[in-house]
């Protein structure tokens, strides 16, 4: 009897707390630093989600290990809806699947409340590297092993991966020079650190658009819109470099199901936005906001099957 007084109490209190929900300003937590597409992303929704809710929702960067450190400490958070984290491949698939002694699982540690995105990465390289296509890459790269340096936004990083993906389906050697986010990356491509990056939209496409950079491939089922001249990997004969970008939004675990409910259905309403759904559409990014369920179970999915692929490359952070 006492036992289901307890939970009739906690059930009441978290009904009571789901009803007055939000009193304060909600910190979304994004694991990298200023300048990534990540970034410009989660304050996009951030904005419009301040407005719908009538309290303020505030992107704190909290970057390391691949947005990993971000993420872990969002699953240490008090789980009542005013810590979420924006999470992504990065750092909620990758980096627990990679990462020795990582402190979070993905589908244990956080309470899903939608998913955002998901779409292509984009190969890009510096002019200075003679080549209009990929099959022209591929070329220049293996008359000149070793002598390209590509980057990433860290060991272990979707950005990382996607480029030992690209070296063994082509067959060629480039050296892997890691940053600490998306915007370091591009300093170093624009610096002549590195000549090569695979990124998600819309990282690349302003330097894209100014001639700074050229695209050489998109590394998804189909072109984007915002470069409808830049083909595919498939078209240009290349298969295997199976890896898209994931955007979506959790809490920690035990965050009651009223709060998950009303911002899955706020994030929901952000995104069909027409103004939103127009910005992110100049990005090449397209909304999938589901349901939490989805969401949790296109986690899952994906974790079992990036623990495969880091198992098959043997790569292992520290």
């Amino acid at each position: 009897m006492r036992r289901l007084v307890a939970v009739a109490l906690l059930l009441v209190a978290g009904a009571a707390l789901g009803q007055g929900y939000p009193s304060r300003a909600i910190t979304l937590v994004n694991g990298f630093p200023p300048g990534a597409a990540t970034d410009t992303v989660s304050r996009q929704i951030a904005a419009v989600l301040t407005k719908r809710l009538g309290q303020s929702v505030v992107v704190e960067n909290r970057t390391g290990a691949s947005g990993t450190i971000g993420a872990a400490s969002v699953a240490r958070a008090t789980p009542d809806g005013y810590t979420l984290l924006f999470g992504v491949l990065s750092n909620l698939i990758i980096g627990p699947a990679s990462i020795k002694d990582i402190t979070f699982d993905p589908v244990q540690s956080f309470a899903p409340i939608i998913e955002v995105a998901r779409g292509p990465y984009v190969l890009v390289v510096v002019p200075s590297v003679p080549a209009k296509t990929l099959p022209e890459f591929i070329d220049y790269a293996k008359k000149n092993p070793g002598k390209l340096n590509f980057g990433s936004v860290g060991p272990g990083s979707a950005h990382h991966f996607a480029g030992e993906m690209l070296k063994r389906a082509a067959g060629i050697e480039m050296v892997h020079v890691p940053y600490k986010g998306g915007g370091p990356a591009y300093a170093g491509l624009l610096g002549g650190e590195i000549q090569v990056l695979l990124d998600t939209m819309p990282g690349p496409q302003p330097y894209v658009q100014a001639g700074t950079l050229r695209a050489l491939g998109v590394a998804g089922p189909k072109r984007l819109p915002t470069l409808p001249t830049v083909p595919t990997f498939a078209e240009q004969g290349l298969d295997g470099v199976d890896v898209q970008f994931m955007f979506g939004v959790v809490a920690p675990r035990g965050t009651p199901a009223d709060i998950v409910a009303k911002l899955n259905s706020e994030i929901t309403q952000v995104l069909a936005d027409p103004e939103v759904r127009a910005t992110l559409a100049k990005q090449s990014i397209e909304p999938s906001p589901g349901t939490p369920e989805a969401f949790g179970a296109l986690i899952a999915m994906e974790f079992k099957r990036w623990k495969e692929i880091v198992a098959k490359t043997g790569f292992k952070a520290n």
